[in-house]
């Protein structure tokens, strides 16, 4: 390719500066001459402590952009920066994150190689300073009994190969910005989560090539707590449930298996409930046997937190599909273009 290339990475951050800090401290380790901007959205005015750490930096990183948004939904916050970006490229981080010092190298590279509007990595954990807590998300999220064929997604990449839309993550995403402005095509507003899921599928239906690299690999902080993780699976959940229901196509069994799962369970506790008895043990010897064999080289400390984790995953991520869907359904029932039940545009955290 004989283009140039210029790269906008673009930030939606809200109340975590002590993460976004170190996320923009790897970023200017990892700077490189296609780097154009870094845009960092503060998602709402009610955020004082990250207004002055983006204040800070602006001060101290010339290639960042600080945008200052209302509060407002994922994909409403990230359509707003995007259209304020100059780079050919876009790279979508999470404040969350912090990426190796040859990342933007790699990323130009897979760019100048061809053939792909969409580009994208996996995920590792720091492991010498990563806590107990997030050491388990991590073997939770990356195992096939925690995310199924979706677990490719939270773990470190090899090689480098085309890849679904499925397969990406919004924390560590490329896309070619023509690709979206040939096919008119932006994030989804008022969704819960899942919105780059959403656009993708779109990308592939119009015929947009996709890559995954070992060389996009970065660091990504977990949550910190069970009520944070459950908070976070809920939300994917409602996320998957609207696009389901916004994009019929898109829909995989798989996603709706944990929510199927709940439901048997609900039935089973009033018409069967000698068989939930049973099924509720075979449940608990799957969550031990995958714990003890994604985390064995970490411990059993980190082995049990895994195999407390793994009910957290199913029933918050199925408490959220089933959510997401009757909200879609009532809204529906309502008549409502944009349902602003599940959105937080305009909603000011004091």
């Amino acid at each position: 390719m004989t283009e140039p290339v210029s790269i906008s990475v673009i930030l939606i951050t809200f109340r975590r500066p002590a993460l976004l800090k170190a996320c923009l401290e790897s970023l200017a380790a990892a700077r490189s001459p296609e780097l154009t901007e870094v845009i960092a959205a503060l998602n709402g005015r009610g955020d004082g402590e990250t207004a002055a750490c983006l204040r800070e930096a602006a001060g101290k990183y010339d290639f960042l952009r600080v945008l200052e948004l209302p509060r407002s939904c994922r994909g409403e916050a990230r359509n707003a920066a995007v259209k304020t970006a100059r780079g050919s490229w876009l790279c979508f981080l999470d404040d969350d994150t912090e990426v190796p010092p040859a990342y933007f190298t790699n990323l130009a590279r897979e760019i100048r190689r061809g053939g792909a509007d969409v580009l994208g990595g996996g995920q590792a954990l720091e492991a010498e300073t990563a806590p107990v807590f997030e050491q388990a998300v991590g073997f939770a999220l990356s195992s096939f009994w925690g995310a199924g064929p979706y677990r490719v997604r939270f773990r470190p990449f090899e090689g480098s190969r085309a890849a679904g839309p499925e397969e990406f993550i919004l924390c560590n995403l490329a896309l070619r910005r023509a690709a979206l402005e040939k096919n008119s095509l932006s994030f989804e507003g008022h969704l819960t989560s899942a919105e780059e899921n959403l656009l993708l599928n779109k990308l592939a239906a119009r015929g947009s090539a996709m890559r995954m690299s070992g060389g996009l690999n970065l660091f990504h902080r977990r949550r910190a707590g069970y009520a944070a993780f459950a908070g976070q699976l809920f939300r994917s959940g409602m996320g998957r449930a609207q696009m389901t229901s916004l994009y019929p196509a898109g829909f995989t069994v798989f996603t709706a298996l944990p929510a199927l799962g709940l439901g048997a369970f609900a039935c089973g506790s009033f018409f069967a409930p000698g068989w939930l008895g049973a099924a509720a043990w075979a449940y608990l010897a799957a969550c031990a046997f995958f714990a003890l064999r994604e985390a064995r080289a970490a411990g059993l400390r980190t082995a049990w937190v895994c195999f407390s984790l793994f009910p957290v995953v199913h029933f918050s991520y199925a408490a959220g599909w089933w959510w997401g869907m009757l909200e879609t359904v009532r809204d529906r029932f309502l008549g409502r273009q944009a349902p602003r039940s599940r959105c937080v545009c305009g909603k000011e955290i004091a």
